[in-house]
């Protein structure tokens, strides 16, 4: 792949992705512009090929690089990164004003966790070094079928010095199998004999005013309860269940919303199991 002397239409799409967030139909008639013989199929077509391979994330006809798979690009990173998160453009979710939010929907828990990445890169960018991030899980359930992203991402956190702090709502084997990616002091993991919400498939994340919440399609928040309430350990039958589960089709819920009244409430009582400043709340 060049993306300094981008050929066919995924490498061009990537290249014109670099600047930043841009409307799906924009990008078929800049395409059109440098590759006049090629149709608007084949965009929407290469559009769809890259969104499979994650290499970008597209939401409400926008679509963006994704900052997971920047943040794994040794030679595009610098530049590609900071174009991304310095040059969002009009009408992104980082420009909300106190109160206002944004719904997102997918049909899947991994397009979901794909999209809820991307965006988490970008709320990190914003928070001062030493301030926060909260997380609160019903279970950390993505830390076993998609590692490797949540790794980096808890990775990525801690490099920027901001204290990934992560909140379950259970304490069972699963539960537990996951505390060893978390050191305790700049990754700090809490179980909760009870959980803090009523709903099972709510999913919390804060960062400074800005919040992510997820709504996961009921029935699959249901299977993955079933499958913590019942597996004894991550052996391979509790491997095959959750990735079975990531691929299910559903109707999930994604809203990002700026309001720091809720933001600060949250906050508090999340710090509460936590060793931190707190003067960085």
């Amino acid at each position: 792949m060049s993306l300094v002397k981008p050929k066919n239409i995924e490498e061009n799409l990537l290249f014109l992705l670099k600047k930043g967030p841009q409307k799906c139909l924009d990008l078929v008639t800049k395409i059109k512009e440098i590759r006049p013989q090629t149709t608007k199929q084949a965009v929407y077509a290469s559009l769809r090929a890259l969104n499979m391979d994650q290499s970008i994330v597209i939401a409400k006809g926008v679509a963006s690089l994704n900052l997971s798979w920047l943040n794994e690009m040794n030679n595009f990173l610098e530049s590609a990164k900071h174009s991304h998160t310095g040059n969002l453009g009009s009408g992104n979710f980082l420009e909300l004003e106190d109160k206002e939010r944004i719904k997102y929907y997918f049909q899947t828990s991994e397009k979901t966790d794909i999209f809820w990445t991307h965006a988490y890169y970008l709320m990190i960018e914003q928070l001062k070094e030493g301030e926060p991030a909260f997380l609160y899980n019903p279970h950390e359930w993505f830390m076993l079928g998609r590692s490797h992203n949540e790794k980096a991402l808890l990775q990525a956190t801690v490099q920027k010095n901001i204290p990934f702090l992560m909140t379950v709502a259970g304490n069972t084997p699963l539960d537990k199998y996951v505390a060893s990616n978390f050191d305790g002091t700049k990754s700090q993991y809490n179980m909760l004999a009870k959980p803090m919400f009523k709903e099972n498939n709510y999913y919390l994340n804060i960062f400074g005013d800005f919040l992510i919440e997820v709504w996961l399609d009921k029935e699959i928040a249901d299977e993955v309860e079933q499958l913590y309430q019942t597996a004894t350990s991550f052996d391979e039958d509790a491997k095959e269940k959750i990735q079975k589960i990531l691929s299910r089709q559903g109707r999930m819920r994604l809203v990002i919303s700026r309001n720091h009244k809720k933001a600060t409430k949250l906050k508090k009582t999340l710090a509460r199991d936590f060793a931190i400043n707190q003067k960085n709340l």
